[in-house]
């Protein structure tokens, strides 16, 4: 019979490649776990080798089993050594991966060593983004303990085959791993604790794909009066999969699915279950404050259950695959789910070498392994999700028209490689093509995203969309109270299945201030956006603004007073700075936080929340506690002027009998500017910052739209006539600009004015070159628009940044 070990404690580490070096003096570390940690936000990171490494004891009793390592997310490539013998690789940041190890294991003590790497690789995706590619195994790891005949590793597949009034039929394909004749599969379907349908077949080894050890079962069952899944009651079942050998229990699996249907429709927009919803949500990454990318299971279900609790009900899982369990919170909480492949592009100088490079590979060696691995890592997305009733649709990519112009061609092909294979793979869900603004994406999926003004320039497109990002705005808390409807999104045509925020939460990037761009900040406190729509869509009244007066004293909180110590609970904790009643002001003072007894901030046992960290604004700061050793721990925060707060906090599970050794520092932060070019990448002047980024106009002539400006197409902006016509473009984040260059013909121009926040502009002078309808502006400024001011008979043909 199967036995599974959550494998997260007494891990060692240290930076570097060490593989065969004694760890005695090691950090000591527990999963999951994050080479940035402590990471607040800023642009750069370790980039290197990260060393993990652990004991793993067989008993006797296990003699005969088969040993399999389940890995639920390394970035981003993970050699796997037992016992100083490679025992298998996995390249990729973002899927699960399973490793037979049985032929490297001995009984007693084993080495298990996990050799990571965070490398920036010409041949894998992601090539670029705009997001913090920070290493580490940074999700759970599982060893499953199984016998020779078995279930395979994400070998039951459950979809709805037919979906009638009073019954529902479902198809459960289940591979198994043979090495015993006489095996049974017997297979249960459960509405909570009531079985609902059941299905016995015999596992014949003649069936399956020619291998006598992969056998491939297909069973039908039954349902009558089916309880669906829709995100406002989301009925779940699980199927009960049991092989036997005669009367012994030899292997046994559940897998939780849901009964529903989906529609898109490009004339009626989007259908659940045969009725029409509009799909509401926001963007979501997966990292946190302080933590990086190492996250909980208790955040990803505080994350999922904020989206949930202010009205909304779809995330789109930007821009790669999340953690399996942040999909089942999904599935149990009532949110559709939107899943993307990480083939992913952003603005910026495109050099090879950083995440801000060609999203497909502008060298001819490079592009054949990029595909095959963007092949790999959606099948194991979709691997890893498809039992899932939220997954609504499968993304292939993001923007990836931020890509050089001689390879655009091949990044569509690629584009539909990726989603043919999708229909391969899973017919029952639609392909998506995310961030398709530009480039002649649009279309070529089954169902097409928009970012950015692609909900302006595609308001009918003539197939199934949506808007897969608006009104991204950069912001602190407690921010500006609306929903900043913009980019096209305001208006809900009955033809467009929905749209989704951008974005959920502040998360790190590379670029910037673009991180800061969530109705939730980093450390999951929301800002005013997310009070907002929690109004408009359920009716809650926001609260009122804290008055701005000195605290007099400090209330702390935890959202548990017992966390599990195996690196899948943690404890909210609360700082909020109160007048004498205990009502929250907004005093930003500085206040400490102090761990005593054996659990863990994400920078140890102390920490500072202040406003010029972002950690406490408004009066208010959070953070994460965890711990891997157990025993009572007691967390006091202090600050100048106030008595102190204090809260308890238990962690289960065995104490430690030694003193751990800390985390310490990475040797060195590496960002952009650090990287070594060739002379064939190295970043050119005259990179024009704006291309390929969302432009807005006062109004446009018909074929002449403000996209023009930017795209490098044959054409130009021409506004109605008006008075004091405007185009605005938007290069998506605070940008060091040294020169704007403006193509127009007409009139001069009336003024060029910058701005960080689309509200306040600064007016800069513009100068003509000499050459006929060419202007320019020099300077050094820090800006994210640009707006530009003609007169009734200009025409805007371009508009360049460097």
């Amino acid at each position: 019979m199967r036995a599974t070990l959550l494998l997260n404690n007494d891990w060692k580490f240290r930076y570097g490649d060490h593989r065969a070096e004694p760890c005695d003096d090691w950090s000591d570390i527990g999963l999951p776990h994050s080479f940035g940690i402590p990471y607040e936000m800023t642009n750069d990171f370790y980039v290197g080798y990260g060393t993990y490494t652990r004991t793993l004891t067989v008993p006797p009793h296990w003699a005969g089993k088969r040993f399999l390592l389940e890995f639920f997310g390394v970035f981003q490539r993970a050699d796997i050594i037992v016992n100083g013998v490679p025992a298998g690789r996995h390249v990729g940041g973002y899927t699960c991966f399973c490793v037979d190890v049985t032929d490297v294991i001995v009984p007693g003590e084993n080495r298990l060593t996990v050799l990571v790497d965070n490398l920036w690789q010409p041949q894998v995706a992601p090539r670029a983004g705009e997001h913090q590619f920070n290493g580490g195994i940074y999700r759970d790891v599982y060893l499953h303990v199984v016998e020779p005949s078995h279930l395979r590793w994400q070998g039951v597949t459950v979809t709805t085959e037919r979906l009638g009034e009073r019954e529902a039929t479902i198809s459960a394909s289940i591979r198994i791993a043979v090495r015993d004749e006489g095996l049974t599969l017997r297979s249960e379907a459960f509405f909570g604790d009531r079985c609902v349908a059941v299905c016995e077949s015999p596992v014949d080894t003649a069936v399956g794909d020619g291998r006598a050890d992969d056998v491939g079962i297909r069973q039908r069952l039954r349902v009558e009066n089916p309880r669906l899944w829709h995100f406002d009651h989301p009925n779940l079942y699980r199927l009960r999969s049991s092989l036997y050998r005669g009367d012994e229990l030899v292997d046994r699996q559940w897998t939780t699915f849901g009964i529903r249907t989906i529609r898109f429709d490009k004339d009626e927009g989007f259908f659940l279950n045969s009725r029409h919803e509009r799909i509401f949500g926001a963007n979501v990454h997966q990292d946190q404050g302080g933590w990086a990318d190492a996250v909980t299971r208790s955040s990803i279900s505080r994350d999922v259950r904020m989206i949930k609790d202010c009205g909304m009900n779809f995330i789109r899982g930007s821009h790669y695959p999340h953690h399996p369990f942040f999909v089942d919170e999904c599935d149990r909480l009532g949110v559709m789910y939107w899943s993307e492949l990480c083939f992913w592009g952003t603005g910026g100088p495109n050099v090879e070498g950083w995440w801000t490079a060609s999203g497909y590979p502008p060298h001819e060696r490079d592009q054949e392994p990029f595909e095959r691995h963007c092949l790999t890592t959606l099948e194991e997305m979709i691997g890893q999700h498809r039992n899932n009733p939220s997954v609504i649709a499968w993304s292939v990519c993001n923007e990836p028209f931020f890509s050089d112009d001689q390879v655009m061609d091949q990044a569509r092909g690629l584009v539909r490689r990726l989603v043919n294979r999708v229909h391969e793979l899973d017919p029952t869900r639609p392909a998506a093509v995310g961030g398709a603004q530009r480039g002649d994406f649009g279309g070529i999926g089954d169902v097409t995203g928009y970012n950015g003004d692609g909900a302006t320039l595609f308001p009918d497109p003539g197939f199934a969309n949506l808007v897969s990002e608006y009104g991204s705005r950069i912001e602190d808390r407690p921010g500006r109270y609306d929903g900043n409807f913009s980019d096209g999104a305001e208006t809900d045509y009955p033809w467009r299945s929905g749209k989704a925020l951008w974005c959920g939460f502040d998360h790190g990037s590379i670029l910037g201030e673009m991180g800061r761009m969530g109705m939730i900040d980093y450390y999951r406190l929301p800002k005013n956006a997310w009070h907002w729509y929690r109004a408009r869509l359920r009716g809650i009244p926001a609260p009122a603004p804290k008055p701005r007066r000195p605290a007099e004293r400090i209330v702390l909180t935890a959202d548990r007073t017992t966390i599990a110590g195996n690196g899948q609970e943690d404890a909210f904790l609360h700082v909020v700075l109160c007048d004498a009643d205990g009502e929250p002001v907004a005093d930003e003072r500085t206040v400490t936080l102090h761990v005593d007894g054996p659990g863990l901030l994400p920078t140890g046992k102390d920490m500072t929340l202040c406003p010029e960290r972002r950690t406490l604004l408004d009066g208010e700061g959070a953070v994460t506690f965890r711990g891997y050793h157990g025993g009572a721990n007691v967390i006091t925060a202090t600050a100048d002027g106030l008595a102190p707060a204090s809260v308890a906090v238990t962690v289960d599970a065995p104490a430690c009998t030694r003193e751990p050794i800390a985390m310490v520092p990475p040797p060195r932060l590496m960002g952009a500017d650090e990287l070594r070019y060739t002379a064939s990448d190295r970043p050119s002047d005259n990179t024009d910052l704006a291309r390929n980024h969302p432009v807005f106009s006062s109004s446009h002539m018909p074929g002449h739209e403000p996209s023009h400006v930017t795209d490098a197409t044959e054409g130009w902006w021409r506004p109605q006539p008006e008075p004091e016509p405007w185009i605005k473009v938007d290069l998506e984040g605070d940008t060091a600009i040294s020169a704007i260059r403006i193509h127009a013909t007409g009139s001069p121009l009336a003024m060029i004015g910058l701005s960080l926040d689309g509200e306040r502009y600064e007016s800069v002078a513009v100068h003509p070159t000499g050459r006929a309808g060419e202007y320019q502006c020099r300077g050094e400024w820090r800006a994210r628009y640009i707006r530009v001011t003609a007169r009734a008979d200009n025409r805007i043909i371009r508009v360049s940044v460097t």
